[in-house]
């Protein structure tokens, strides 16, 4: 008897690690030194996904916190660049829209497990980068829902 398995991408019905579907490894920073990753193959395939879920920890022994910033990848433009998340809730009054969003960098507690959902929708590939690779733990997983 065989066992069909799909292979296309699709929806998922919990996140799935960027790693693959049964790993739970941390994934590997892309740049160190605040540059966007370059190249069509750099960082992790989202399988069309909607939702990015991060969990990052610094695990170093200062007292500094490290930045991990989220880059994304549009096969269409062939460009990566730095996603932006809103600043506010829909229904805000902000007259210019660049002003509504910042850059998705985020601090890595020392000793803290971090939670962030993202909206990547329409992205193919992210990256990541961090100040200082050494000292963070980023684990990456998609999701449709």
């Amino acid at each position: 008897m065989s066992i069909h398995r799909y292979e296309s991408w699709g929806r998922t019905r919990r996140p799935k690690n960027v790693n693959g579907a049964t790993s739970t490894a941390a994934i590997t920073l892309t740049a160190t030194d605040g540059s966007a990753p370059t190249g069509s193959t750099a960082g992790y395939s989202t399988e069309n996904q909607r939702f990015l879920h991060l969990v990052m920890r610094d695990t170093s022994n200062t007292d500094e916190d490290t930045s991990v910033s989220v880059y994304v990848y549009h096969h269409a433009a062939a460009q990566w660049s730095l996603l932006l998340v809103p600043l506010a809730q829909a229904g805000s009054s902000a007259t210019n829209p660049s002003s509504a969003y910042a850059g998705a960098t985020f601090l890595a507690e020392r000793d803290q497990y971090q939670a962030l959902i993202l909206d990547i929708a329409g992205s193919d590939r992210v990256a990541f980068v961090a100040d200082n690779a050494d000292a963070v733990s980023v684990y990456a997983a998609c999701s449709t829902f």
